[in-house]
């Protein structure tokens, strides 16, 4: 090798110690002052989706107390998962607001789902050990009650009836817009598993 390359090698390996040398001795430690600025508000929590709202649009003292006690008789629903004697009484103030043509005194919504069935196995589905998933397409009514169940797929061996038959056992709050309940289509994906 010439003493030129080297010495050209040289001159770029010391330039290139001397850049590292500084880029690490050039950090700086910068501490900021807390932020000043006003917290942000939380959102709800992601449970409180999932629970019959309070009243947030004016109402008749009628319709707010009818409001109140849904409210109160669903999210009972909620915590007893879906205790029959507390479904029923849940239902039953749905149908006397609408009897009464009550507006329900909140904004657009999507249902609220209180309580869900677990589908069970058919004697053949268990024999056969059978395992998989049902995918359906579930009309929630105005009304609390389950319209049009349609199958995405098919497992077979009675599992299909079960699954339909464990989503007309959901209880829930309709969905509401212009303050009415209104029909809604609900995915539903029902899982059967042998162990």
């Amino acid at each position: 090798m010439s003493s030129n390359r080297k010495t050209t090698l040289l001159g770029l390996f010391c330039i290139a110690l001397f850049a590292i040398s500084i880029s690490a001795s050039g950090q700086v430690r910068i501490d900021l002052p807390p932020r000043s600025e006003p917290p942000r508000s939380e959102p709800p929590p992601r449970q409180d989706r999932f629970r019959v709202p309070e009243p947030n649009l004016p109402g008749t003292p009628e319709e707010i107390s009818w409001w109140q006690s849904l409210r109160e008789t669903g999210n009972a629903v909620l915590s007893s998962r879906g205790d029959k004697k507390t479904s029923k009484k849940f239902l039953e103030l749905l149908h006397d607001g609408q009897n009464k043509a009550y507006a329900p005194p909140v904004a657009d919504r999507k249902p609220v789902v209180l309580s869900k069935a677990l589908p069970r196995y058919s004697e053949e589905g268990r024999r056969r050990q059978i395992s998989g998933e049902i995918t359906m397409n579930v009309e929630l009514l105005p009304d609390g009650s389950i319209g049009v169940v349609k199958l995405m797929n098919s497992l077979g061996a009675g599992l299909d009836e079960k699954a339909v038959e464990a989503a007309r056992q959901t209880v829930f709050l309709p969905a509401v817009k212009d303050r009415k309940f209104v029909s809604f289509w609900l995915y539903v994906v029902m899982r059967f598993n042998v162990y």
